[in-house]
Parts: C-alpha cells; structure tokens; sequence
C-alpha cells in the first residue's frame, strides 16, 4: 500500500520508513523545506499552510498517512508556545482538511503523546485511554487538543483515524535535547577526548516509561496494516517506569571513562510531572503487541551509536 509520513525526516519518521519499506510498502516522505532539501525524493510541505498540504497529498494519493511532524521538544514549547499552536493544532486541521478534499478514505494516524494526561497517576492506577487528561505543558496541550479535534471531526465525517499517545521513545538517530540522547551523546564525547567526562543533568528523580524506538515503529506498522482499528486510541508504553537517575547510572556504568555529573538549572522544566505510566492493555488485546527491548538493551544501543558517530 501507499503510505505518507509528513514529518517523515524526523527520529520517528527515519525508523518507520525503514521498517514499512522492509515490508515492501510504498513510503514517501514529506518535511519542511529545509529538511527535505537534505533527503533525496522527500516532499517539501508546510503544515501551516493547507494548499502546500494539498498538493503532496494530490501527489502521492496514499492509502495511509502518519502525521510524525510536530514542534515535539517540551522546552521548545515553553519557550514557544504560539510556533506549537501553530504546528501541532493548525497543521493537523489543515491535513484534515485536505484530505477531505484529496484522498478521504485514507487512514490518518495521529501520533500524540503520553504527556497528554498529565500527571494524575501511580503505579496502581496508571493511565488508560478512557481517562480523562490534564495536560501539563504547551506541548501536551497542543497534541491533546489537536486529536481531540481530528477524533470529533472523524465521526462526524466517518473518517478512518487513530490516534497514538507514545511514550518516552530513544534509540538511534534522536538528536539531543532528549534524555537518554544528552546523556549518550555526553558520555560518547567524553571517551572520544572531544569534551571533559563531565555530565550536566536536570531532574534526576522525575520517572518515566522509556520504550526502544524499534518497539514503538513495530505498534506504528501494525495499525497501518491493520484492516481496521478497532479503539481510535491506542497508548504505547511498556507500562513501567524508571527514574532518570537509573538512566544515567546505567549509562554511566557503561562508559569507558570515569565521568562525573554536574546539575545544570537550565535543564529543569518549568512544571516536572514526578512520573507517567500508562497500561498498555488495549494495544496488546487489539494487536498482540507487546515491547521486546529491554530497558538495558536499548539503552547499549542507542551508546554505542553514539561512540560510532563520534568515531
């Protein structure tokens, strides 16, 4: 089948074509101007603007599309709230709004985010898709709102439409200003003598659910491939968490070098949800996914391709 990834030059984006492709589907690519230009045969396109969406979607005609693209980093969020408004809730309307136009029955899948609930749960009672959300950052605003109008206007219009809420995602290839990326691409620079074996940290106790890339693109195939859907949410998460600070022991653990850590102040957020765990019970019932890295694994991983990118 034909599928589209808008956003596709992204982490997200680089794994899952690799992946669908392995599959013999016929993937393109669509990003911003500026990202496109590095990637031979990707589309350029400007989610702000809906005839630019139009026209790739007229180009490409796919049977499914995977909305990647998004002002994705927290921080970036806080420091720029009106660019997330603009990216994550009016490009999403405006992808509505052409595909009504160009290729209604395509399936569009929607990837949102855990950070969407909030922080109102424990280990007991750790989030479902049925619950209600409290969304806690710029970001989460904007993803909850954007897929609480796409699933509105999907019933309505009785469009084919899911909606994902991953967790925290690492592996290969994440640039920094994410987590277990600072932390590689740190210690990668420490061994490789190109800084002093010196980590700067923000909040080590907050907890999180840390899923290997390759198991949250194994979920995103499946609902591509799926006939149907039949929940229009879908959590992906291993449905347990880990501190920060078991991440970066971890890490540390693993390095070649003797590296001390430091706390930078400008690495904390403005508002830190203490921990974020979601049930994975309805993926797993629907599709028969569940996440096969583990923690450790993942994490070897994502270091040693770091040391390689350094080398």
């Amino acid at each position: 089948m034909k599928i589209l990834l808008i956003g596709g030059g992204g982490f997200a984006g680089f794994h899952l074509k690799k992946s669908l492709e392995r599959k013999n589907h016929e993937v393109f690519s669509a990003d911003l101007p500026t990202v496109a230009s590095t990637f031979p045969g990707m589309y350029s396109v400007d989610m702000t603007d809906i005839s630019s969406v139009e026209t790739v979607l007229k180009q490409v005609r796919p049977d499914r599309i995977f909305l990647l693209a998004a002002v994705s980093s927290v921080a970036v969020s806080w420091k720029n709230p009106d660019l997330a408004v603009d990216v994550n809730i009016h490009g999403p309307l405006n992808l509505f709004h052409a595909m009504e136009k160009t290729v209604p029955d395509a399936r569009l899948i929607f990837t949102g985010s855990g950070e969407e609930y909030g922080n109102l749960c424990s280990e007991e009672h750790p989030f479902t898709e049925d619950m209600s959300c409290s969304p806690g950052n710029p970001y989460a605003v904007t993803k909850f709102a954007a897929g609480k109008l796409l699933e509105l206007l999907s019933v309505k219009r009785n469009f084919d439409f899911v909606h994902v809420r991953p967790f925290n995602h690492f592996g290969p290839f994440q640039r920094e200003g994410f987590v277990v990326a600072d932390f590689c691409a740190q210690i990668a620079r420490a061994e490789a003598g190109k800084s002093e074996p010196l980590m700067r940290v923000g909040n080590l106790s907050a907890r999180r659910d840390f899923l290997y890339v390759d198991d949250v693109i194994g979920a995103y195939c499946m609902m591509a491939e799926a006939e149907k859907c039949p929940h229009s949410i879908y959590n992906i998460s291993t449905g347990k968490v880990w501190p920060i600070q078991f991440i970066l022991d971890y890490l540390i653990s693993q390095a070649k070098v003797k590296i001390r850590t430091e706390v930078d102040p400008a690495k904390f957020r403005p508002v830190e949800s203490p921990a974020l765990i979601a049930s994975n019970q309805q993926i797993r019932d629907d599709f028969g996914w569940n996440p096969e890295t583990s923690l450790e694994d993942g994490l070897t991983k994502t270091l040693n391709w770091w040391r390689m990118k350094q080398g």
